[in-house]
């Protein structure tokens, strides 16, 4: 049995599975919670109401996914699964029924798992529960990618309820208010410009314009565009995952180059890494700013591991760039700095250059889920850092939205 975090996948194969969701206190969590799986296309978007399975419809349209006993464990024939059906989530909610305030932070623990035909598990993604304040979540995913089933752990919760879920889900509702991410140690922020807009930066990830940035920099945007020195496009939202702090866009032309994820090795402790993006909303000028340093840590604040730490320095704006190593390939995407005004507050002193960025296989597993096929290549010998910043302004992009 293998334990996953947040934004972590494995393959599982084809045949039959289990998956399962259960809690403690085991009373408690039967009475208050609600399973369910909706079988979903490629965007993300359920295709029909019958497709969600739960106690009260036991059995998905084309009958490869059965509710099989309570509180929430479902059978799934994955080689019977339709093929416009590109996931099944696995979402949990809090009974309608029950008085405000009962949310998944009362519980001392909820875990998803998954195991095969026989029952034996295989694996298993214990929720985070610390200031769970949401009433609905997709708790994990199955999905499709290049022909292989595989199991996602999501962990993104939505705390209006039922109605943010729904509208996640293609159902819009006039109910669900805008969901935000908690803020923690570290602020995630993105730089203000004039007439109500902000901007951030982000980078093409796939010839056919598919650019990924954080989930902060696009939120709540009505329009979206993004601009280089050489290109300049309209983007559109293609999947978000406010939990992990990602979005991956779609531009109507496509940026003139592409991105290189790094094979093999993880970011190492010690190793020269370089920051490119747009800070500060233009005020540096139009045009990309670098800044290199090197990884100082291998965890980001509160000892999560979905993080790293870096010293190149940051500003608002940087947010949802990429964070590349000495041959210019992506080792993880910057997501925001320590909050420099709380811990002076609390120690006195100014911290300086700590920064954070998602690791790049927390990245690779997002953009896997959502059947984005991205490049990547072995690392090689360090190039100098004037190539690597001629070769990243042709993916590198300012990303500027309206709300």
């Amino acid at each position: 049995m293998q334990e996953l975090q947040a934004g972590q996948n494995r393959p599982i194969g084809a045949g039959r599975v289990v998956v399962g969701v259960s809690g403690e206190p085991e009373d408690e969590f039967a009475l208050r919670l609600q399973a369910g799986m909706t079988l979903l296309g490629g965007d993300g978007r359920m295709i029909d109401l019958d497709d969600l399975v739960s106690a009260e419809r036991p059995c998905s349209r084309d009958g490869s996914v059965r509710f099989a006993c309570p509180p929430g464990e479902f059978q799934i024939d994955l080689d019977a699964v339709a093929q416009a059906v590109a996931r099944i989530a696995l979402v949990l909610t809090v009974r309608p029924a029950l008085p405000r305030g009962t949310t998944f932070g009362v519980f001392n623990a909820i875990r998803a798992w998954l195991a095969d035909a026989s029952g034996q598990l295989l694996l298993l993604f214990p929720l985070p529960l610390a200031s769970r304040g949401e009433t609905a979540m997709i708790l994990a995913e199955l999905y499709r990618y290049q022909g292989q089933w595989k199991f996602r752990a999501v962990g993104q919760g939505f705390a209006a309820g039922l109605p943010a879920l729904a509208a996640h889900f293609g159902f819009k509702s006039s109910e669900a208010p805008p969901e935000r991410a908690a803020a923690g140690e570290s602020e995630r922020r993105r730089a203000p410009s004039p007439g109500g807009a902000f901007s951030g930066t982000g980078f093409c990830v796939h010839p056919e314009g598919y650019v990924l940035t954080n989930h902060h920099v696009i939120e709540d945007a009505r329009e979206i565009v993004a601009r280089s020195p050489r290109h300049r496009c309209a983007l559109e939202l293609v999947f978000a995952d406010p939990t992990n702090d990602l979005a991956l866009l779609r531009a109507d032309v496509p940026p003139p180059g592409v991105a290189m994820f790094r094979d093999g090795p993880q970011a190492r402790l010690g190793e020269a890494v370089m920051v490119i993006g747009y800070p500060l909303g233009g005020l540096l000028g139009s045009g990309p700013q670098v800044t290199t340093g090197n990884v100082s840590s291998l965890i980001g604040p509160g000892d999560d591991t979905r993080a790293l730490q870096f010293t190149a320095p940051t500003q608002v704006g940087n947010s949802g760039g990429p964070l590349l190593d000495g041959d210019g390939a992506v080792v993880g995407v910057v997501s925001s700095k320590l909050n420099a005004v709380r811990i002076h507050e609390m120690t006195g002193d100014v911290p300086q250059n700590v920064n954070f960025a998602i690791k790049a296989a927390l990245a690779r597993g997002f953009l896997e889920a959502t059947g984005v096929d991205y490049q990547s290549r072995a690392s090689s010998n360090a190039r100098p850092a004037t190539a690597i910043a001629a070769e990243a302004q042709n993916f590198v992009m300012k990303i500027e939205c309206r709300e």
